[in-house]
């Protein structure tokens, strides 16, 4: 007679087994956190009757290498910048040839490498947008090419899009001052802003100051943060910020010559001052 972890007849688990619901709760995770290494093969089960069974000398053996040390990964940006110049240029001839999925794999594979998000936003994707654009401006390439370009970033912002666990940081609203068409800079502070467990309410391109204030009077929002493009629109993006700030928000104004690791330092120490204490 076969020596099966599980009696059909009372749908008890052997005392060696336990059910995968059980593993997950002895491992501290969520119950589907567990289901994928067991489908992924990384925690050895066996289905019965519909169910997950899993022997408790391979759940210890799991949580023994799950909890064995392992040296930190390292970050590319700070070991070996170079890496990043080359994958700059790797994405700019990607993007000006329109090879989407290039771009993707490029950008995922920085990631899984280590690289914080904002470090190949501001490091590596956006070297090669700007000198798509001096192409342009130098009238070495077509308009056309830069506007490409800039679909295929924004769509890999989504593919990239992360939520981090644990406690939000507090809300905040980014978006592009009024008569500033371009969406791109303020999605990339919005996943930058993301990324650093924030809860990012993204508005676009173009939102007049109003609407804007009318936003975080509806809202619960900790912080605004606006970008601007362009030197002419630098007054409106000022204008902007006083009314926000006489609303009492605190806000921030991005545009050239700011990083997206600046912006994440700056939008915690803005929240903080303004925090009870």
């Amino acid at each position: 007679m076969f020596n099966l972890p599980f009696c059909y007849r009372c749908r008890v688990v052997d005392p060696c087994s336990v059910l995968l619901r059980e593993a997950a709760d002895e491992l501290a995770v969520h119950y589907q956190t567990a289901y994928k290494w067991v489908v992924s093969g990384a925690l050895p089960a066996t289905m019965v009757r519909g169910r997950y069974v899993i022997d408790r000398g391979d759940l210890a053996e799991f949580a023994r290498r799950r909890d064995a040390p392992v040296a930190p990964r390292v970050r590319i940006s700070a070991r070996r910048p170079e890496r990043l110049d080359k994958a700059a240029d790797r994405l700019y001839a990607a993007l000006v040839a329109g090879q989407e999925l290039v771009v993707r794999q490029i950008a995922v594979a920085l990631i899984e490498k280590g690289v914080p998000l904002a470090t190949v936003l501001q490091d590596a994707v956006s070297p090669a947008l700007r000198r798509i654009g001096a192409d342009w401006s130098a009238g070495d390439s077509a308009i056309w090419v830069e506007h490409r370009a800039s679909a295929i970033v924004e769509r890999l912002l989504g593919h990239l899009r992360s939520e981090p666990r644990g406690r939000r940081r507090g809300t905040v609203v980014v978006a592009a001052v009024a008569g500033d068409l371009h969406n791109l800079p303020s999605a990339m502070a919005a996943a930058a802003l993301r990324a650093d467990n924030w809860a990012v309410q993204h508005l676009g391109s173009d939102m007049p100051a109003g609407e804007i204030l009318r936003f975080c009077a509806e809202n619960d929002v900790d912080l605004a943060v606006i970008t601007v493009t362009t030197a002419g629109l630098a007054p409106t993006a000022e204008h902007t910020a006083h009314e926000l700030r006489a609303a009492g928000i605190a806000t921030l104004i991005g545009g050239s010559g700011h990083t997206l690791d600046e912006l994440q330092n700056e939008a915690r120490a803005a929240v903080s001052a303004t925090s009870p204490l």
